[in-house]
This record gives structure tokens, sequence and C-alpha cells, in this order.
């Protein structure tokens, strides 16, 4: 959340400089009037300087560095598995239920523990606790055996849900 947070405020700061210093070039007449030399601007440059000051020894400290893939150690050595790989298993397993229609999914490191967070559209007239307890177990045994990923939690979130229209004739 804080990351998110550091990277709104961001792209907020990049816009307003981005606003300000068009305005500046195309209306210099509007900006010979603002007191540079008022309390208020000072802070509030102050505050821009110290959040972009903030935002750059972050992501220096970071390396720029995308998140931490899977890592799977053995005698042999250790096998690393990126995130998509484990999305695009996960995409494949789901595509054979014909009552999955929107598929996003999130997944990665929490700390020590591996998640999987999925958002769906549902086509279903069945049973849904029945029907989300499948989908967990079946994305939690096929991760298990395929990749022998230990899954700590598996959300399953269902944005749209629509009744199944079978056509009786």
């Amino acid at each position: 959340m804080i990351k998110k947070l550091i990277f709104f405020f961001a792209w907020i700061g990049i816009f307003t400089i981005a606003v300000t210093g068009i305005g500046y070039i195309t209306m210099p007449q509007y900006f010979s009037t603002i007191d540079t030399s008022s309390l208020i601007f000072k802070v509030v440059i102050f505050n821009i300087c110290l959040i972009y000051m903030c935002i750059s020894i972050l992501k220096l400290l970071s390396n720029f560095s995308k998140e931490k893939d899977y890592v799977i150690k053995n005698e042999h050595g250790s096998v690393h598995i990126s995130t998509d790989t484990v999305k695009k298993l996960i995409r494949e397993i789901l595509s054979k239920d014909s009552d999955i229609k929107g598929l996003k999914i999130e997944c990665g490191n929490r700390g020590s523990k591996y998640f999987v967070k999925l958002n769906l559209d549902m086509i279903s007239n069945n049973n849904l606790s029945s029907k989300t307890v499948d989908i967990q177990n079946l994305i939690k045994t096929n991760l298990e055996q395929k990749l022998d990923l230990k899954v700590d939690y598996i959300e399953v979130k269902i944005s749209r849900l629509s009744p199944r229209r079978d056509s009786i004739e």
C-alpha cells in the first residue's frame, strides 16, 4: 500500500510540474504575480522537494528491481519461477472450466508466504461456496504437483455472477 501511495504522489508531482511548465511557457503573465518570498510558497515547494527526494532514495535503495520470484532449492541448486509462469499455469488450469469467463490473477510473495488472488466472472447455477472451494483446491494441488509451490492462501473474488441460461426445448 505504501508503494502505491508513493507511486501516486510521484505521478501527481510529475503532472503538476508538467502543467506548471506548460502554463509558464504559454502564459507567463500569470506567473509574475506569484509571491515567491511568502512562507506558504516556500513550504509548498519544500514539501514537493522532500517528497521527490524520498521517492528517489527509495528507488535508489531498491535498485529499481522488480519483485523477487519464487525460488525452489534442492540438492542440485535452485530454480527461479516467475510470477508470470505461475499466472499462466493458473490461467491454463482454469481455462478448462466453462463457468469461468473473466479472470484476473495476482500472485507473489508477502514475506515468507505465497499468495494467489483471483478476480473472476462466473456463469453458474451451482453452489458458489463449493465452486470456490473446488477452484482453490484445484489451484493448490496443481501448483504443488507441477511446481512444488506451497501456496499459503488463495483468495477468490467473484466480481460478476450470471445465471446459466440453458436452452431447454
